[in-house]
């Protein structure tokens, strides 16, 4: 008998569509909820049986931002303290201010936040949280477009610029649509185990996973978008081969360019030395992989290709002012 055919608890997960939504916001995740039984079942995994639901302020058809419509199964108003999970996306301004003002709503999702069900903002969505005072006294995030008008709008929330998501008790907010993907990954390795999380990361063809203190932008992508097209393909593979110990040379080989002419080029484009991208590139995967796999330091270190835990720390506390334990620790999820 497999694990997964024992009775297993459910999981009720709810998905907020209203007027002008971005309909991406939430699209993954329903999949990622609806295949993750699947998998266990063809693993043998122990997992929750998700249902799945979309929800609105009443039953019917709802225009998304896309223009395309979404049917409302159940109004939030009648599900009460049902859900153990909601998720909300954002929308244009005026949509979310319209929302938050509706009184219908406002009790509905004070109910819901009553009853303990975590209540996940996806990118500018926080506003809606903030707006229904569901953030005082929390910590929080939003995706940067909208950092400036939430910091003003809301300064009793602590707001923290930096990370993918924020967990604060029951509310969680993201960054944008893609780390509500990432968070949603970390809440099925709770529920399932991290050989579930990973099996969803391969499926949806993800190309790591990534710990909710991670930067927005790596490294990489900030030297693509400051470099000219003739690194990219150098940027490209030292991306992959951190592991191994590479000099200028190697890498001016690699954009077709004399060294010295590389190096003078680089620190022209980018504002930086090939050195400092290179290590930054290794401190960012050693914390990628210190957040999100159970590595020994010593296997982290090599594939990051930073020699040894000495060197390891080293370049932890240099680039993020924080150790390996640290990290670690931050990244475990409380019980």
């Amino acid at each position: 008998m497999s694990r997964n055919s024992q009775i297993q608890p459910i999981r009720r997960v709810g998905f907020l569509v209203y007027e002008g939504m971005a309909a991406s916001d939430i699209l993954w995740e329903i999949d990622m909820f609806r295949l993750a039984p699947v998998i266990a079942e063809a693993e043998g995994l122990a997992c929750p049986s998700y249902e799945t639901m979309v929800v609105g302020l009443k039953r019917g058809p709802v225009t998304t931002w896309s223009g395309f419509q979404i049917v409302v199964e159940k109004a939030l108003s009648d599900l009460g303290a049902r859900l153990d999970l909601l998720y909300i996306g954002s929308a244009a301004p005026e949509n979310q201010e319209r929302l938050a003002a509706d009184s219908g709503f406002a009790r509905a999702m004070a109910t819901v936040a009553s009853s303990g069900c975590r209540i996940v903002a996806v990118g500018s969505a926080a506003l809606i949280l903030g707006r229904l005072g569901l953030l005082r006294g929390r910590r929080a995030t939003i995706h940067t477009v909208a950092a400036q008008v939430f910091r003003a709008e809301f300064p009793e929330v602590e707001f923290d610029p930096d990370p993918l998501w924020v967990e604060d008790g029951p509310i969680v907010t993201t960054a944008g649509s893609m780390p509500a993907v990432e968070f949603t990954l970390e809440v099925l390795e709770r529920d399932c185990g991290r050989a579930m999380s990973f099996a969803i990361a391969k499926a949806g063809l993800l190309p790591m996973r990534r710990g909710s203190s991670q930067s927005r932008l790596s490294a990489a992508l900030v030297m693509q978008m400051e470099a000219s097209d003739r690194f990219d393909g150098m940027l490209q593979w030292l991306s992959e081969n951190l592991h191994v110990q590479v000099t200028v040379a190697d890498l001016a080989d690699l954009a077709g360019m004399s060294p010295r002419n590389f190096a003078r080029r680089f620190v022209e484009r980018t504002g930086t030395t090939p050195a400092k991208l290179v290590e930054m590139l290794r401190a960012e995967r050693a914390r990628q992989l210190i957040e999100t796999t159970a590595l020994p330091l010593v296997r982290v270190a090599e594939r990051s290709g930073l020699r040894d835990e000495q060197s390891l720390r080293r370049a932890l506390v240099k680039a993020f002012g924080k150790t390996p334990s640290a990290l670690r620790s931050r990244s475990t999820p409380e019980d």
